[in-house]
């Protein structure tokens, strides 16, 4: 009769010689690699994605299908679990990249707005105001949406 502890855990012996080859591989220790190896074989790279990519990324989500004043974005990424720090970085990201213009954002924003309800041009300035827009980017808004 074969003795039960000796077979408990034959795989680990090779997940262990696999896992140190792979170490040694990518650390290159003991490896006798030319430099003309193909590119395409090269060892894994993790790129870890921050936080501040990720609200940029979401950023640029919301603003694809909806209006936001600068306050009112930086707000809505804190809601989603972001740090006040990361939101307000991401938003002046794409302001730096070209990628947002409030005046345009408050002009969506007094579009909406009128969609649904109708306003005086100083009700509706008054309203963007309130939504975080400046007082110049919500009447540029009113008298351009």
């Amino acid at each position: 009769m074969s003795n039960p502890q000796r077979k408990r855990w034959p795989w680990a012996a090779g997940v262990l010689a696999a896992f140190v080859m792979m170490i040694g591989g990518v650390a290159g220790v003991g490896a006798s690699v030319s430099s003309q190896a193909s590119p395409s074989v090269q060892a894994p790279m993790i790129k870890l994605v921050s936080e501040k990519s990720n609200a940029v990324a979401m950023a640029r989500d919301y603003l694809a299908y909806s209006s936001f004043s600068k306050s009112g974005l930086i707000g809505q990424l804190e809601f989603e679990g972001f740090s006040y720090s990361d939101s307000s970085a991401a938003v002046d990201q794409l302001e730096a990249d070209g990628e947002v213009n409030w005046y345009v954002q408050a002009a969506k924003s007094a579009r909406q707005y009128r969609e649904y309800s109708p306003f005086s041009r100083q009700g509706l300035i008054e309203q963007l105001e309130f939504e975080g827009f400046t007082h110049e980017q919500a009447v540029y808004g009113a008298d351009h949406s």
